[in-house]
């Protein structure tokens, strides 16, 4: 009796410090693979992560000093937008008051015939964040347009409050950086009154405001 207490004691312990290590085993095995495979899910998606994070960070923006400190005199630099690339709200730089209510309407505010402390006459209509307004004394037409605020977009769908990369993707390289850094598109004769086309201010990371010429 005593002998087979003995043979059954020692078959509960051989059970108990075999058995419990072989599943152990196939436990951290199974285990391991799994964690593994997390991992390399892991691994898989922090690249792709990075991988669209770099291409997306591979934008590298034209600067100032790009640029040349001065232009051939005479000579027209960029070229011209064309079609409705210059239009705000419908209406194109140089059009007429008539022609810009007859287009939106009753504007927020409206000023004509004021004149400046520099003697020059001016005129404007106000759209909300859109104004019209006259230039070089031509108060019957608006010869500048500025957005101020999102209430209108360019031509390619730019507005104010935009990344200058959106800029950069939707108009590609200006034609000049100004030297507070306003970015150009379009085409002037240097030192002249020859400007046309789209200014971009910027705080060098967004668009602040719009200028149309």
């Amino acid at each position: 009796m005593k002998k087979l207490t003995t043979s059954i004691l020692l078959a509960l312990f051989s059970a108990t410090i075999f058995t419990p290590t072989h599943v152990e085993a196939s436990w951290l095995s199974k285990t391991w693979k799994k964690v593994e495979k997390s991992w390399n899910e892991a691994g898989k998606q922090n690249s792709s992560t990075r991988t669209s994070g770099s291409s997306a960070s591979t934008i590298r923006l034209p600067q100032r000093s790009e640029y040349p400190s001065r232009y051939p005199s005479g000579q027209e630099i960029g070229h011209h937008l064309g079609g409705a690339e210059r239009s705000i709200a419908g209406v194109y730089p140089n059009a007429t008051y008539e022609e810009i209510r007859r287009i939106l309407g009753a504007p927020t505010e409206e000023v004509h015939h004021e004149y400046r402390r520099d003697g020059e006459q001016r005129a404007f209509m106000r759209y909300g964040g859109i104004t019209y307004s006259s230039i070089y004394g031509q108060i019957e037409r608006a010869g500048v347009i500025e957005v101020t605020n999102r209430d209108a977009t360019t031509y390619r769908g730019i507005a104010v409050g935009d990344s200058l990369e959106k800029v950069y993707e939707a108009y590609g390289r200006p034609v000049r950086i100004y030297d507070d850094n306003t970015w150009f598109y379009g085409v002037f004769i240097w030192q002249s009154d020859f400007v046309y086309g789209i200014q971009f201010i910027n705080d060098g990371e967004k668009v602040t405001k719009i200028r149309v010429l």
